[in-house]
């Protein structure tokens, strides 16, 4: 009897959405699938995108060698029956029974999770985390996700909606506002006036530009905020930090690791790692894919 040792993993963000298969081990099995997810269009059009994807994947895959499919997504979530509750990034799918209505169209055994704490159980397993007992994680691409994964674990709450860290307070409004890919936008256009993705304003830092140096000073500042509350609550053995605008960690991460031990205590400043996820831009449906792998 053959082992069922592929799962297909689905990553779904307010940006675009990312489809693969995953071997046990963490091999990628073929080549992902990606499209936009236009998350401010009809919900009948994501989620025939989504089921498009899938299909896709499905067919690369031996049906006896495939656990399932494992979906993460831009939370919050009702993680228990597979609901996208009241989203920001996903605005037109609140309420929405993805996991019935994918295990339906499929007939396949799936499993659900936030997106960020889908994509740090891949990096605890096969990532960056491999080997650590405990690692926080944090992604940073549309919004900003929090997860904490312990013994191969992903601790969930009560509610399932541990790490929701993204309507937290901050300054004038939530750290959300100041640490994610539109934040950047955000806070460069209301420096000059001129309106650019969160990937140009890099672009410009990287070119010396001083605007654009002063909102990734303020971004880093505000994961700071992020950081110190949550080590200090959870004291992991490491930070891991993924998502798209980590692309640009060149342009902050100094400048986080210099200023977060002011904020810790000394025995954990001295001690934490913060590392950048392994899996690169597989990591999101890796994660996904590893949900039907965790015992």
């Amino acid at each position: 009897m053959t082992s069922r040792d592929l799962a297909i993993g689905l990553d779904i963000g307010g940006t675009k959405m990312k489809c693969g298969v995953v071997d046990i081990n963490g091999s990628v099995i073929g080549e992902p699938r990606e499209v936009p997810t236009n998350a401010r269009g009809p919900r009948e059009k994501i989620v025939a995108g989504i089921l498009d994807l899938l299909n896709g994947a499905l067919s690369d895959v031996p049906e006896n060698r495939l656990r399932g499919i494992g979906i993460g997504c831009s939370g919050p979530l009702d993680i228990v029956n597979g609901v996208i509750l009241k989203c920001n990034t996903l605005p037109t799918m609140h309420n929405y029974p993805l996991k019935h209505i994918v295990e339906l169209t499929t007939c396949k055994q799936v499993r659900m999770n936030n997106d960020a704490n889908a994509m740090m159980l891949g990096e605890a397993v096969w990532g960056a985390g491999r080997g650590r007992s405990s690692i926080l994680g944090i992604t940073l691409g549309t919004g900003i996700g929090c997860a904490f994964i312990d013994k191969g674990k992903i601790w969930e709450g009560r509610t399932g909606n541990s790490g929701e860290i993204w309507q937290s307070p901050y300054r004038d409004g939530v750290i959300e506002d100041y640490v994610s890919g539109p934040a950047l936008a955000r806070m460069y256009k209301a420096m000059t006036g001129m309106e650019l993705t969160g990937k140009e304003v890099a672009e410009r830092a990287l070119s010396g530009e001083e605007a654009a140096l002063d909102v990734f000073a303020q971004f880093a500042d505000g994961l700071v905020f992020a950081l110190a509350w949550t080590l200090n609550t959870v004291d992991p053995d490491a930070v891991i930090l993924g998502g798209s605008v980590v692309n640009s960690a060149d342009l902050f991460l100094s400048r986080v690791r210099t200023l977060l031990p002011k904020y810790l205590s000394e025995e954990a400043a001295q001690h934490i790692d913060i590392l950048t996820a392994g899996l690169g831009n597989n990591a999101g449906f890796m994660g996904a894919a590893a949900l039907m792998f965790e015992d």
